[in-house]
């Protein structure tokens, strides 16, 4: 974020070794995570306005991110799958451009809470089978270029650590910025 908020809305899969392998699809959400103004008629709930750390993160979380690692469900996402991993954000919004080995919707928002702590942030698909539905994470600025997030399942609890165990439901992402947002 950023921890590019990424969140998906439902399982997305890649093939390794033959096998079909499921992830959890929240990667947006995450990263990462991270939002962009909060308008009055934001789904997530806020006010018209946002305080000076919320602006200063949106603005961190803005740009073209690569998923580096990432943990669904306690399970290692595959390196090649994390290398095809891109996630575009943009204030309060968020995309995964038709390239990208991870994620099953292209596109939602997000918004940040960055006085919480750990910083909190809660993404929305715009369609799929969890299209309305609040997933919720946290997220970490570790620099300018690298932040990491972590996701419940869509409708599910906030997680409250950086961890991925098995059975959790949680996807831990680390994210690093390799450019600036694209033009549509």
């Amino acid at each position: 974020m950023y921890f590019p908020v990424i969140a998906l809305d439902k399982p997305a899969c890649w093939l390794q070794k033959g096998h079909v392998m499921k992830a959890t699809s929240i990667l947006a959400i995450a990263a990462v995570a991270v939002l962009s103004e909060s308008c009055a008629n934001n789904p997530l709930g806020g006010s018209t306005g946002e305080s000076p750390a919320a602006q200063r993160d949106y603005e961190l979380l803005s740009g073209t991110w690569q998923l580096t690692r990432g943990v669904d469900n306690g399970k290692p996402v595959p390196a090649s799958v994390a290398r095809n991993t891109i996630l575009v954000t943009d204030r309060n919004t968020f995309r995964f451009p038709k390239a990208s080995g991870v994620g099953t919707h292209p596109a939602g928002h997000f918004t940040v809470n960055p006085n919480a702590r750990p910083k909190q942030v809660d993404s929305i698909a715009e369609g799929g089978s969890n299209a309305g539905q609040v997933t919720h994470g946290i997220y970490e600025i570790i620099d300018a270029t690298h932040q990491r997030a972590c996701w419940g399942p869509p409708g599910g609890p906030r997680p409250t650590e950086f961890k991925s165990a098995p059975g959790s439901g949680r996807i831990l992402q680390y994210w690093k910025k390799i450019g600036p947002v694209p033009p549509h």
